[in-house]
């Protein structure tokens, strides 16, 4: 099934070059949008700002999580990319890591989970949308199967779960970043 559906979306592109071309973007750069919309939510003026700002902090601590995860997954279970074993179209350059979980649709689940959690529900819907969109480019593009999208969202949304849970005894470390941040005139 993951093959079968790999292959089905890996071949749309050749059918539908626009959707060929905005994939590639999606897939290399969609994720950088990610870092605007957390410094909107840093700089986002409100009666909330001292808690979005730790919500922002908790984000990114999610998101690198969930890269951490991935790498010992990477480590313990390698799975080679579907380019290597099946007959794929590639559109972007070749990534030599392995394939399960995808870092992109990890992060960007990650962050998404952490400002639902957190109270954010727009811009976590927005990015958790975003998660899957990102994923489908990338099996688009020829660089992971369905399952390792399905997998990295799963991790960022565990990462984003624990880090979040973890608030309490992360609290010293957020009010430490925040503080740096307002003697840097940055909060």
């Amino acid at each position: 099934m993951d093959t079968a559906l790999f292959l089905f979306l890996n071949g749309l592109p050749s059918h539908a070059p626009a959707l060929g071309i905005l994939a590639v973007w999606v897939a290399q750069d969609a994720l950088f949008l990610y870092a605007p919309l957390l410094l909107w939510l840093w700089c986002r003026a409100g009666d909330r700002v001292s808690e979005r700002r730790r919500t922002v902090l908790l984000a990114v601590a999610a998101a690198l999580v969930a890269l951490a995860v991935n790498a010992v997954l990477n480590v313990v279970a390698p799975r080679p990319r579907p380019f290597l074993v099946l007959p794929a179209q590639v559109l972007v350059p070749r990534p030599h890591d392995a394939s399960f979980p995808s870092d992109h649709a990890a992060v960007a689940a990650a962050v998404g989970i952490a400002l639902l959690l957190r109270g954010e529900p727009v811009p976590g819907a927005a990015a958790v949308l975003g998660a899957t969109v990102i994923g489908t480019a990338r099996v688009l593009v020829g660089l992971h199967y369905p399952s390792d999208i399905a997998g990295g969202i799963a991790v960022g949304a565990a990462a984003a779960a624990v880090v979040v849970g973890a608030r309490g005894v992360l609290e010293p470390l957020l009010a430490s970043v925040i503080a740096v941040a307002r003697r840097l005139r940055l909060a």
